[in-house]
């Protein structure tokens, strides 16, 4: 499907690298990556060194900037937000402007170009939110399910945390374990979904591929306890408490949403035109109630993630 197609990213994060190297891999003719970041592109430039690559300063505030970027697009990736949640608690109207006005402006502007398809990545914080994070991100969800539009083919992803990630606790537990400091745990039995940045690529794609206007796709993700994952990194660890905006359990789908869905392989598809006349489920897709992973299996994933360098 990427023979003689352009790509559009925005962002220039984690994923967006990954993402890159995996399309890279295809006869994908060109991608564009599109942030505001310079020192992170010039940096990528270097590291990927692939002419097909092609780097835009701009910011997703900026409509006229993206939509001269995305002119002659076939697809866009939108992956570009601000992710740290205490940031977005302490600069609410910055987090507005990037997350929900800058996520209209991505739309439009594909809407505009009349690009074939556009995935915009969302977030488990986005379902049921308690942070301005999540409402940023449940505001662009909407916008995406709701704009007028019969141009382009508007996907969704949801998934939890990635690990290794921008923003992500193992970082954080790695550099403290480093420096013979104790984990800092807010609350041990507090449950998160956890997968890693190749099963986001691979989400990704796959709705890319076999997603239609209106899809929302999710990964059915595993699930542990914040302490048997700092577990997988050292024994020294000091609970802190439980900040106000967290919570103890985290949302992939909500009932509503399970009544309209079906289970592919490995991802769940969301469209209101799906009716399971008989839903057999009874309550959300929570951490608390996912598959968890054997010790075993989140032990192999996080020793893969302490080989990567910060």
């Amino acid at each position: 499907m990427f023979k003689d197609k352009t790509m559009l990213i925005t962002g220039n994060g984690s994923f967006a690298t990954a993402m890159t190297k995996r399309l890279l891999t295809t006869d994908i003719k060109k991608i564009i990556i599109f942030s505001h970041s310079e020192k992170p592109q010039h940096d990528n430039k270097i590291k990927l060194n692939d002419n097909r690559v092609k780097f835009i300063i701009g910011d997703i505030r900026d409509y006229n900037a993206l939509y001269e970027a995305i002119n002659g697009v076939d697809y866009v990736m939108h992956s570009a937000a601000m992710k740290y949640i205490d940031i977005c608690e302490e600069n609410p109207e910055e987090c507005r402007k990037t997350n929900i006005e800058g996520s209209l402006n991505v739309i439009k502007a594909s809407i505009n170009n009349q690009v074939k398809k556009l995935v915009c990545l969302s977030t488990d914080k986005a379902v049921n939110p308690t942070t301005v994070y999540g409402n940023s991100k449940q505001q662009m969800e909407l916008t995406c399910k709701n704009i007028n539009n019969k141009e382009t083919d508007i996907i969704l992803t949801r998934y939890g945390n990635v690990l290794a990630s921008n923003g992500s606790v193992i970082p954080l537990f790695k550099s403290q374990r480093d420096d013979n400091k104790p984990l800092t745990i807010t609350d041990p039995d507090m449950t998160r979904f956890f997968m890693t940045i190749d099963q986001a690529v691979d989400l990704v794609l796959y709705a890319l591929e076999n997603g239609t206007n209106g899809d929302l796709f999710v990964y059915n993700n595993k699930a542990c306890t914040i302490k048997q994952l700092a577990d997988c990194i050292s024994d020294n660890q000091v609970v802190t408490g439980k900040r106000c905006t967290e919570k103890t359990n985290e949302e992939l789908l909500t009932l509503d949403e399970l009544s309209n869905s079906e289970l592919v392989g490995n991802y769940y598809r969301v469209n209101k035109n799906i009716n399971r006349i008989l839903c057999d489920y009874t309550e959300p897709f929570r951490s608390d109630n996912a598959m968890r992973f054997t010790k075993e299996e989140l032990q192999a994933l996080v020793d893969g993630v302490l080989k990567w360098k910060y």
